[in-house]
């Protein structure tokens, strides 16, 4: 788990509780703004479902789903309850269905680029506090919550981009092909086998530590995601 980690790498410290706090932050964060922007940008096309059924709120306890959070604190990824959506309300369907379906993933990687910029800012203002002082426990917090803003967004893109039903990666293809066909049928009947099928193969290689390094979630995540994440603050590194 997420914060099992955290306390094994820093310890029982004040170090280690800053970052778990600023982990459970940018979890919140990551999710409502993926869910939130959905909504938003249905609204735009027309739909106002997500509106009257209170799902346009800030407040993250109508968004969370208990299995999806779980997910996200074991394995580093998870998801939220999908929000309500009439593609029938949209003003044009395949504008809609598309801009719909990609905005909680922009919402992330946004969110995930223009943390980039906050996470240089806060270390730089970290490396020169005093230890033990407030301005080092600040800093360091601060430092923390956009490093971790950037990861868990980034992990929050690239799992909801996967097109396994219902995520948004499924509702992106279905704008164009349509569900009715073959394929995505098939996707819709096992996209729930296929993700546990690859949990449980992850799990398999990670009970071997010579082969963790070539599980399915340590190159999707790890070095995938790793290699956004650096390119986010590489970039921003030219400026700041």
């Amino acid at each position: 788990m997420i914060f099992y980690d955290l306390i094994q790498q820093l310890g029982w410290c004040r170090e280690a509780l800053l970052a778990c706090l600023a982990v459970a932050v940018a979890i919140v964060v990551a999710l409502v703004s993926h869910e939130v922007s959905h909504g938003i940008v249905a609204l735009m096309n027309g739909d106002d479902t997500a509106r009257r059924a209170g799902r346009l709120s800030l407040n993250p306890l109508v968004h969370f789903d208990p299995v999806g959070l779980l997910l996200m604190l074991a394995v580093g990824f998870g998801f939220a309850r999908p929000v309500p959506v009439n593609p029938q309300n949209y003003q044009n369907r395949r504008l809609g269905d598309v801009t719909v379906s990609i905005a909680g993933i922009t919402a992330n990687l946004l969110g995930a680029f223009f943390s980039a910029a906050f996470y240089l800012l806060c270390y730089k203002w970290f490396a020169g506090t005093e230890m033990d002082s407030v301005a080092y426990y600040i800093s360091l917090f601060l430092t923390y919550l956009f490093l971790f803003l950037m990861s868990v967004n980034i992990s929050f893109a690239l799992f909801n981009i996967l097109p396994l039903y219902p995520l948004d990666g499924y509702r992106f293809i279905a704008a164009f092909t349509g569900e009715s066909n073959g394929f995505m049928t098939f996707l819709r009947r096992n996209s729930m086998y296929i993700m546990l099928g690859i949990i449980v193969l992850d799990w398999v290689f990670t009970l071997v530590p010579a082969l963790e390094i070539y599980s399915p979630f340590y190159w999707y995540f790890n070095v995938w995601g790793g290699m956004i994440k650096n390119g986010f603050i590489a970039m921003w590194r030219l400026i700041i």
